[in-house]
């Protein structure tokens, strides 16, 4: 059984993605800064325009709690000190016994994909990578795309499992904190994760 499964047999099906940018997946309430005008009409009444980073309590409270919390490719995107606020602001909304769901791109993989000189063969990360470098551009360069992405919205932190386990404990606000594989029973896609062959995806409990 999936975990998607697992929490609509349970009922606990209030579920909300941070960073959702113009994602919208069935059954979940949206985060993320866009003005309400951008996101399509059938899910503005889903939809908070509110930055986890710099939300009040007031504006906290007045999102509810949620079963779950899902962050995909969002938390590279500030640096770990900002990371640990975005992590404790997501405990205030998360009900009791609630679960987090975080995925980021992999630094393991960039980094063999680095050692290996196969960058140019990973098609998707190709592809992505070539808005900004030459096609013809060596590995460093491909690897400094992954770091620091497009200017647009760059990458500030890298994780790998360790990492993100470390700043989860940090924030002292989770539990049960531990790696899902896409091979085990409760991993689906998108749900728990969106780029399986690069991100590695954390699932936690509220303490």
């Amino acid at each position: 059984m999936t975990l998607k499964e697992k929490l609509l047999k349970l009922n606990r099906n209030r579920w909300l993605d941070i960073g959702c940018n113009r994602n919208f997946e069935n059954k979940f309430y949206y985060m993320d800064v866009f003005l309400e005008k951008e996101i399509p009409k059938q899910y503005r009444l889903k939809y908070f325009k509110i930055n986890i980073l710099k939300a009040t309590k007031k504006q906290l409270e007045s999102v509810g709690k949620f079963d779950l919390v899902r962050m995909q490719h969002v938390l590279e995107h500030v640096g770990y000190e900002d990371g640990l606020v975005v992590l404790k602001n997501v405990a205030r909304i998360l009900a009791p016994k609630g679960i987090l769901i975080i995925t980021v791109p992999d630094l393991m993989i960039n980094i063999k994909k680095y050692l290996n000189k196969s960058f140019n063969k990973w098609r998707t990360f190709r592809s992505w990578a070539q808005k900004r470098i030459p096609a013809g551009a060596p590995p460093s360069f491909y690897f400094s795309v992954y770091a620091h992405s497009l200017p647009v919205t760059p990458h500030k932190w890298c994780y790998d499992y360790d990492g993100l386990k470390y700043e989860l404990s940090l924030s002292d606000c989770y539990k049960k904190i531990k790696k899902l594989k896409f091979t085990d029973k409760l991993a689906s896609y998108p749900f728990t994760h969106n780029r399986p062959e690069e991100d590695i995806c954390i699932i936690a409990n509220k303490k």
